[in-house]
């Protein structure tokens, strides 16, 4: 028999999915910004741009 749950238990349980998911989305900004920067990166250096250029405009 299923335990009835209440419905603060229902709300505390979004929040958690939630935050959580926030997380996820934060992380994956995070990774989505570091993958166009490298991409950019190495596009720059492709077509002849001086890497010390490049170090120096990501600081």
């Amino acid at each position: 028999m299923p335990a009835s749950t209440s419905p603060e238990s229902e709300v505390d349980a979004l929040d958690t999915e939630i935050a959580e998911l926030r997380q996820i989305l934060d992380r994956l900004d995070g990774l989505t910004h570091q993958a166009r920067t490298r991409l950019r990166r190495i596009e720059q250096h492709r077509n002849g741009v001086d890497a010390r250029w490049i170090e120096r405009s990501l600081r």
